[in-house]
């Protein structure tokens, strides 16, 4: 077949005549990429000694290591108790009701809640009563009653009768006195302002003892036991005058406002100003009943009257706002009997006597008790035992 010529013009081209070698040998570098694909291997499961022998290589192939090393933390930690668990909530809750939370649960334990309204006509035991309910280890401790006086016969009962706990019964005087070329003695804003100051100052006081009896297990001491709001009367005219002054603009000062011409120009639902005055001394304590502190408000009787205008004999009722009742929890009446002899003739002895007349804390029948006998040997005071734990149970007959 030489010979025929048929090949002699033939040239060898490279990678013409062995497709398979030239086609593995052209794909080198396409093939690096294969053999650098160590992904799908790197995902199988690979023993945990391997990871922690050869550490160089296994770094690149952790990256969510480190996110998942403290998980195992948690279940290492104790059980949190249930209380623990609520109180974890409460981080994601309204910041201001969460330390309420927390401070209802942490509150000091009240064994009685004492939000008393007392009335009664003059000199019938109303003040001394109260002033009268420590207890000899309660003075020894430190316990104080805040005597906030309108009536300005603290000062007096005190020295007369309570010698043995001058240091525990603070009076204070919420009027402020007018200087100046004033027609009326009182400033009466500001009287107002001076009373809420101290029930406020008060509460601050009840919330740092019932703290302190958190930490400690007892009381501090001094502390306060018991807020006396002596004078809803004059409460209730002073804030009358404020709405009359301040709200309303009816005059320059209360005897400006006094009149029954300006009396006249207050509209109906206008009285609802004096009504929100006064309320706030009542709520301020009503919140201090709630953290533990006895509160008393006092107030005189006012006689009722027929269409006449003649006074009707035994219709005295409290003279407080009549929506008073509503925050009180006790109600008490204070009453005068004088004796008499067979023939109808007074022998000169008086009793005080205080009944008890609504009670929300008991469905006890209560009864009277004596406070005291007045006799022309000078007399006993007896007082009220009960007060001094708060309790306000008297069976009937027990005098």
């Amino acid at each position: 077949m030489m010979g025929t010529g048929f090949l002699d013009g033939f040239k060898e081209k490279k990678g013409n005549y062995e497709p398979p070698t030239k086609e593995a040998g052209g794909n080198k570098k396409a093939k690096a990429k294969p053999k650098a694909k160590p992904a799908p291997k790197k995902q199988e499961q690979i023993p945990i000694e391997a990871l922690v022998d050869d550490a160089p290589p296994v770094v690149d192939h952790e990256p969510e290591e480190p996110v998942e090393e403290p998980m195992p933390q948690p279940p290492a930690k104790p059980k949190p108790s249930p209380k623990a668990k609520g109180d974890s909530h409460l981080d994601r809750v309204n910041s201001s009701i969460a330390n309420m939370i927390r401070q209802a649960r942490n509150s000091v334990p009240i064994q009685t809640y004492v939000m008393c309204g007392i009335a009664g006509m003059p000199k019938t035991g109303k003040t001394g009563m109260v002033l009268d309910s420590l207890t000899e280890q309660e003075v020894q401790n430190g316990a104080e009653i805040w005597h906030i006086d309108f009536d300005l016969g603290g000062e007096t009962t005190k020295a007369a009768h309570h010698q043995d706990k001058m240091d525990n019964l603070v009076v204070l005087n919420p009027w402020v006195f007018n200087y100046g070329q004033s027609r009326v003695p009182y400033d009466f804003p500001a009287t107002f302002q001076q009373t809420i100051d101290i029930l406020k100052t008060a509460q601050a006081q009840m919330q740092a003892q019932n703290d302190y009896y958190a930490e400690h297990g007892k009381m501090p001491n001094p502390y306060l036991k018991t807020v006396v709001f002596d004078g809803a009367d004059h409460w209730l005219h002073i804030t009358e005058t404020c709405m009359k002054v301040d709200d309303l603009d009816l005059g320059v000062d209360g005897i400006a406002v006094s009149s029954k011409k300006a009396t006249t120009q207050i509209g109906r639902f206008n009285w609802n100003i004096r009504a929100t005055r006064y309320q706030t001394a009542m709520v301020a304590l009503r919140e201090l009943c709630r953290g533990g502190v006895h509160c008393y408000v006092i107030t005189h009787m006012k006689p009722a009257y027929d269409s006449s205008g003649n006074e009707l004999s035994g219709q005295h009722s409290p003279k407080w706002l009549k929506d008073t009742e509503g925050h009180l929890q006790q109600v008490i009446h204070t009453e005068l009997e004088e004796e008499r002899n067979e023939q109808g003739e007074l022998t000169g002895v008086v009793r005080g006597y205080a009944v008890i007349v609504a009670d929300r804390t008991s469905l006890q029948a209560s009864g009277r008790v004596l406070l005291f006998e007045r006799n022309q040997d000078g007399g006993v005071w007896h007082g009220w035992q009960g007060l001094k734990t708060g309790d306000f149970n008297v069976l009937r007959g027990d005098e």
